[in-house]
C-alpha cells in the first residue's frame, strides 16, 4: 500500500491479550489485566509503531486499553484523550460469562445487522444498538475534528493512535469503510489497522492503508464465521459526524 505523507492517519489498535481472553470469557463493559503475553504483544506492537510519528492518542476508558496504551507509548510524550465512544460494546448480562453462553444467546449473524441497523434493543443490562453507535460516532468525529483543528493549523500530515476493542473497531470500519471488512482477516489482539483520512472533508474520505496487521503474533481467541449474506437487505445507520465527543 502506497502511503500519502500529505495526509492524516489514524492507527487503530485493538487491546492486548488479557485473562478473560484467554479464559474464553465475553469481556464487553467487564474488564481484566493483560497476561504476560498481552503485554508481550503491546510491546511488539509497540516496536513496530516505533517509526510513525504518532501526534495523538485517543483510548477507551477500560482498564485493558489503557495498560494496552501506557506499553504502546512508553518513551513518548503525547497528549492522551478518553473517549467513552471506543468503549468495548456491553454485552449486559453476558459480560464476564463463557463465550458459548453468549453466542447462543446473541448469535453473531443475528447481533451484527441488528447492531450495525440499529434496531437491537441490547441484551439484558447491557446497551443499545442506538446508545452504542452513538457513542461511537462522537468518537470517531472527535478524533477527526481534532485532526482538522492540527491541519488548519498547517500540520495535515498528523497521526493519531486510536486504542479500543475488537467489536468497536469493526463496528467503526464496517460503517466508515464497509461491510467488506467482515471478509478480511480477523482482528488480533493488537492488531493495527490504519486509515488514510482528509479531515477538511466531511467524513474524512477514510482510505483503508492496512488491516489488522499482527506484529506480535496475537492470533485470535474467538472462533470465527463466514458472514457471507448475513447484511443482505440490511440498512445501516450511516455514521454522523455532527457530534464529537467532549467538543
Amino acid at each position: 500500500m502506497t502511503y500519502d505523507v500529505t495526509m492524516a492517519k489514524i492507527h487503530f489498535v485493538r487491546h492486548g491479550r488479557t485473562v478473560l481472553n484467554e479464559q474464553h470469557r465475553t469481556q464487553g463493559s467487564a474488564d481484566s489485566p493483560l497476561t504476560p503475553s498481552g503485554r508481550e504483544g503491546a510491546a511488539m506492537a509497540r516496536d513496530f509503531l516505533a517509526g510513525y510519528p504518532l501526534t495523538r492518542v485517543y483510548l477507551s476508558p477500560l482498564g485493558r486499553v489503557v495498560e494496552t496504551t501506557d506499553i504502546l507509548t512508553e518513551g513518548r510524550e503525547l497528549p492522551r484523550t478518553i473517549l467513552t465512544g471506543l468503549r468495548e460494546y456491553d454485552y449486559g448480562i453476558y459480560d464476564g460469562g463463557p463465550d458459548p453462553e453468549m453466542i447462543a444467546a446473541l448469535p453473531t449473524r443475528t447481533l451484527l445487522p441488528g447492531v450495525l441497523s440499529g434496531r437491537f434493543e441490547g441484551a439484558p443490562e447491557g446497551i443499545s444498538a442506538t446508545d452504542y453507535l452513538r457513542d461511537i460516532d462522537g468518537a470517531l468525529a472527535r478524533i477527526l475534528a481534532d485532526l482538522r483543528a492540527d491541519a488548519d493549523a498547517g500540520k495535515s500530515d498528523a497521526e493519531a493512535l486510536a486504542v479500543s476493542h475488537g467489536m468497536t473497531i469493526m463496528t467503526i470500519m464496517a460503517r466508515w469503510i464497509g461491510l467488506e471488512v467482515y471478509s478480511k482477516a480477523p482482528m488480533a489482539n493488537c492488531a493495527i489497522t490504519t486509515v488514510e483520512v482528509d479531515p477538511t472533508v466531511p467524513g474524512g474520505s477514510p482510505r483503508l492503508l492496512d488491516w489488522a496487521l499482527d506484529p506480535g503474533n496475537q492470533g485470535v481467541t474467538f472462533p470465527t464465521e463466514d458472514m457471507s449474506g448475513v447484511f443482505d437487505g440490511v440498512d445501516i445507520v450511516p455514521i454522523d459526524f455532527t457530534r464529537p465527543e467532549g467538543l
